[in-house]
């Protein structure tokens, strides 16, 4: 029966069950352990030395809980060394500073961003506004009836697709400037006007609604008097009385998977979240800033001076029929300004060969 005291009495200060069962089957009791140091135990009871080493602390500490974990723990795994408070104080600087630079990282991709998204919208505003000339022109050209002036509208729509088909490739969008071109000269006006039924003539909107039947979207012909029903009005209509309008549910779960909000804010967490977006873009700041700053849109244009003193050094003059296409695609200026910019040069202009010089070369 003392055998067994002693064995569970080990057990409950911590010590393993086999060195407990071996402590047990030699007679000692938890007394006498108190009594004997390291060597007896080596010697006498064929422990090992940090075997041994670990009994001893256990017993003169006392009964724990947990001690069956806290022996293993301190017997069988290795010793870590206790850092220094200069080590924590270097650590946390570290770490501090890692944080301010993945935090600079990212409002310079920010940045980067803002900056590309900037002058890609530059450079659409500009197509946009060349399409409407280009359209403003073949509108012309279709109407004109004498040949020199479709011979001068033909040059400006040379000039205006050069500079359409320069911004269209600098965005890298399908197709070609055209086709963009076709679709706001005739789909758009097909979409917008209306035809009367009767006699077939174009009706704008703005100036066809029926002012006797205000409640509905109803037009009027102001050349027969018809009143008619336009094809999207009676189809909203019709959508309104017999429903089949889209309906949103409030509760409906989102489309997408929504990540969970971190549960603390420290080192590990914002560094993770951060490398992650990295990886999900495919690129770091100085790989946008780079890019950014290679790209067409915001330093591949040459400046106007630039492109007069290399084009003077290269053939000696600057002819509108030879340079105007490389004026305009290198340093993106209208057409129509190219003769403004050689004056504010300072060059002079040739009338009986055409071409533009500086004063002190003519």
């Amino acid at each position: 029966m003392a055998k067994k005291d002693t064995y569970l009495a080990l057990l409950r200060r911590g010590i393993d069950e086999t060195t407990a069962m071996q402590l047990a089957d030699s007679g000692i009791k938890i007394g006498d352990l108190k009594k004997i140091d390291k060597s007896q135990l080596v010697e006498n009871y064929g422990l090992k030395a940090d075997i041994a080493d670990g009994v001893l602390e256990i017993i003169s500490s006392g009964s724990k809980t947990h001690g069956k974990e806290r022996y293993l723990s301190k017997v069988l795994a290795p010793e870590r060394k206790q850092e220094s408070k200069i080590e924590e104080l270097k650590f946390k600087r570290q770490q501090k500073d890692v944080l301010s630079e993945l935090a600079e990282q990212k409002e310079r991709l920010k940045l980067a961003r803002v900056e590309s998204f900037r002058m890609q919208k530059l450079v659409m505003n500009r197509l946009g506004k060349t399409v409407e000339l280009i359209v403003k022109l073949e509108n012309n050209l279709h109407d004109e009836g004498k040949d020199d002036q479709k011979v001068k509208i033909r040059d400006q729509l040379e000039t205006r697709g050069l500079e359409a088909a320069r911004d269209h490739e600098m965005l890298d969008l399908e197709g070609t400037p055209q086709d963009i071109v076709d679709f706001r000269r005739n789909i758009v006006p097909k979409l917008i006007l209306h035809a009367c039924p009767e006699c077939n003539e174009e009706m704008d909107p703005r100036s066809s609604r029926n002012p006797d039947d205000k409640e509905n979207w109803s037009f009027i012909c102001w050349e027969c008097e018809t009143d008619f029903l336009p094809g999207l009005a009676s189809t909203v209509d019709e959508v309104m009385e017999n429903g089949g309008r889209i309906v949103i549910d409030p509760d409906a779960n989102p489309r997408n998977p929504v990540p969970p909000k971190p549960a603390r804010q420290d080192f590990t967490t914002i560094n993770e979240l951060i490398k992650a977006e990295l990886e999900e873009t495919g690129a770091d700041a100085d790989t946008m800033t780079q890019v950014a700053e290679h790209s067409v849109l915001a330093s591949g244009l040459m400046s106007i001076d630039d492109w007069i003193d290399q084009t003077l050094a290269a053939k000696g003059y600057i002819q509108a029929q030879e340079d105007r296409e490389d004026f305009i695609l290198r340093t993106g200026a209208g057409a129509t300004k190219f003769n403004k910019w050689m004056k504010k040069a300072g060059l002079y202009f040739n009338k009986q060969t055409g071409r533009w010089s500086r004063w002190e070369d003519r």
